[in-house]
């Protein structure tokens, strides 16, 4: 909770499952006091709600600030660790992180994010961000457009970032704007001395991340387009895999006898059952015939089952039972 150096009451609408709690508070310093509450239900998918009447008729005619709080579901939060001299390009270093750590591109997001001192190393920030899509928040603003409210802030329940830009947000009293101006002018007081004070080589430091950043870029935008060309590349290559390794055996073994067999040989009996297969015939030479079989990738074991016997004719009649080479 952000500290209030002069007593506001700010409106907080928080989004549980299908309700809406709502909650009038009384902030200063930093402690707050609960004035009013609410609880309005059937809010699980807005905002093309039926009666948005309802809500207008609990928050009333008013000039406070409204915040809206969004289920955890409903967004997502990352952190990043930078070095604290990086603050002074921080937000465009961020920006360059976004379509990495989400599902969406940088456009298509509402996002801010908090950057704090790492507990464990004075010199490391620790950066949470907060990633709202605009297909999510875009019907809220529209929603409470409706009714008469311009949101101040909007971020998802338990992190206090406020996603909505700063030219969309509600116009504060005068009071709370000078009380903001002066404190924003008290955070770069403190943010300058603090670089003022920092070692030269912290600077260099921050200086060279600046210009690799710049660097890695294209190369990053251009990965990401390459993921996505991977992807479906492998979505194909599993489909082909998956023809093939359905591909019938028994259509691979006649084709394979079909080529391999000599014009003088004759098959009399074909039978195929569970990847082996049973072949007999008559032939110049029931050997060749073995032979030839087990040159082929198709076959493997291919074995007389018979004695070869002389027919009438002069030639070899054979059985041979051979087993189809497992397939990938």
């Amino acid at each position: 909770m952000k500290a209030a150096w002069v007593p506001e009451n700010v409106w907080h609408i928080e989004q549980r499952e299908d309700d809406l709690q709502i909650a009038l508070l009384r902030r200063f310093v930093r402690t707050q006091k609960v004035l009013k509450t609410a609880s309005l239900s059937g809010f699980s998918a807005l905002p093309e709600l039926e009666k948005p009447s309802t809500v207008a008729k609990v928050l009333g005619k008013h000039s406070n600030p409204t915040f809206l709080s969004l289920g955890r579901d409903q967004g997502i939060v990352r952190q990043l660790r930078l070095p604290v001299d990086v603050q002074q390009d921080l937000k465009s270093a961020i920006t360059l992180q976004i379509e990495a750590i989400s599902a969406w591109p940088e456009q298509e997001v509402y996002w801010d994010y908090l950057a704090e001192k790492s507990a464990d190393n004075p010199k490391m920030l620790t950066i949470t961000i907060v990633i709202i899509p605009r297909a999510v928040l875009d019907p809220w603003l529209r929603f409470f457009e409706s009714i008469g409210v311009v949101l101040s802030g909007a971020s998802v329940a338990g992190f206090d970032v406020n996603v909505i830009p700063l030219n969309m947000r509600s116009k504060s009293a005068r009071l709370q704007l000078v009380t903001t101006g002066a404190l924003a002018a008290c955070i770069g007081l403190v943010a300058v001395a603090f670089l003022l004070r920092g070692p030269y080589q912290q600077h260099i430091y921050a200086a060279e991340i600046q210009r690799e950043i710049s660097r890695l870029e294209p190369d990053v935008k251009s990965l990401v387009r390459q993921e996505g060309e991977f992807n479906a590349l492998s979505t194909r290559y599993q489909v082909v895999l998956g023809q093939l390794r359905s591909r019938d055996g028994n259509l691979d073994a006649l084709k394979t006898l079909a080529i391999t067999l000599s014009p003088d040989t004759f098959l009399q009996n074909y039978r195929y059952q569970n990847e082996t297969v049973t072949i007999s015939g008559v032939s110049s030479s029931a050997l060749e015939v073995q032979s030839a079989l087990e040159k082929t990738p198709v076959f493997r074991d291919v074995q007389f089952t018979a004695p070869i016997t002389r027919d009438p004719s002069g030639k070899d009649r054979f059985t041979i039972t051979m087993i189809i080479e497992a397939r990938p």
